[in-house]
């Protein structure tokens, strides 16, 4: 007889084998659910109708601070990206650089988004702009309540929010409509602040090491409870997922994705980063985690940094 696990993931390679059945897990049904990952957030985080869930790291690290019990997490993280790229201004604005922001309004959707703190950490710590020299805007509830220095924005989004001139620049983790943003990332009445972010991402990573952990996986600790061999099994079987994708994307007899430049990105990548470009487990990650707690107390959103043992479930401590 096999347990039903209710799993909300987004889909992307390293997911949609899982989500699909493609891939198995041994004992266990997995029954995917639809829903985008701020909804997926909202509900595991406030309810937690999920066995198994894609998590936003911050908000779950937030959780474990206040005494959150009904959730562990194993070291796989499903969304990692630079977030150079995702900070836009307008297109006739004087700014093409962090400091140049300094004194400013600047918008997230919201201030405990995990893609808003490691932004403004580095702010803090590669620019060197204090956490009081900027005014910051959101434009939408925290999915749980925070204190934060940030005010609410009054216009219906913050693509809006900047075009009026509510907020002098924003960050989101959503690319902006095509209308104002258009495909080939120029032409529009709004622009990235970096002239070359992607450039400006490499140096970043080249300087501190860091490839920003997004979201991980939590697992309903009620579930582990009757099935304590859960999160070793889910680790070790999206680990595999994980490093099929990447070998797919790099077989030329077709290209895995609708790029055309695909493989020499990813084979760019590896000389950059090494043979495993998005590594999963406790031991590789550790360090950054510690890096972004650090950032999350700068921010006044954890008391104290937590421990691996805090974070992840005892059987997947040795990944």
């Amino acid at each position: 007889m096999t347990r039903t696990l209710i799993t909300a993931m987004s889909e992307s390679d390293r997911t949609l084998p899982l989500l699909t059945g493609r891939v198995r897990l041994p004992g266990f049904t997995v029954a995917a659910q639809s829903a985008t990952v701020e909804e997926i957030f909202h509900r595991q985080l406030n309810d937690a109708p999920y066995d198994v869930a894609e998590l936003s790291l911050a908000s779950y690290l937030i959780a474990l601070g206040r005494g959150e019990s009904r959730l562990t997490a194993i070291p796989v993280f499903l969304s990692r990206s630079f977030r150079h790229n995702a900070i836009y201004v307008r297109q006739d604005s004087p700014y093409h650089d962090p400091r140049d922001l300094a004194g400013r309004r600047f918008g997230f959707p919201e201030f405990q988004m995990t893609a808003a703190v490691w932004v403004r950490g580095m702010f803090r710590h590669q620019y060197g702009i204090p956490s009081d020299g900027m005014t910051f805007v959101t434009y939408r509830p925290e999915r749980i309540p925070v204190n934060t220095p940030a005010r609410r924005g009054q216009a219906k989004d913050l693509f809006t929010g900047l075009i009026e001139g509510e907020v002098d620049a924003v960050m989101s983790a959503r690319r902006p409509p095509a209308a104002v943003f258009p495909p080939a990332g120029e032409g529009g009445p709004i622009r990235r602040l970096f002239p070359d972010a992607f450039a400006a991402e490499r140096e970043y990573y080249r300087d501190t090491g860091i490839f920003p952990i997004m979201h991980l996986v939590s697992i309903r600790r009620d579930v582990v409870t009757d099935h304590p061999e859960l999160p070793r099994l889910l680790y070790e079987s999206l680990r595999r997922v994980k490093e099929e994708a990447v070998a797919s994307l790099l077989e030329t007899v077709r290209l895995g994705a609708t790029a055309p430049w695909l493989v020499e990105s990813l084979e760019a990548a590896v000389r950059a980063m090494g043979d495993d470009v998005w590594p999963y487990g406790v031991a590789a990650n550790w360090a950054q985690l510690e890096t972004f707690m650090q950032y999350l107390m700068e921010d006044g959103l954890l008391e104290r940094p937590l421990r691996p043992e805090d974070v992840f479930h005892p059987s997947v401590l040795d990944t």
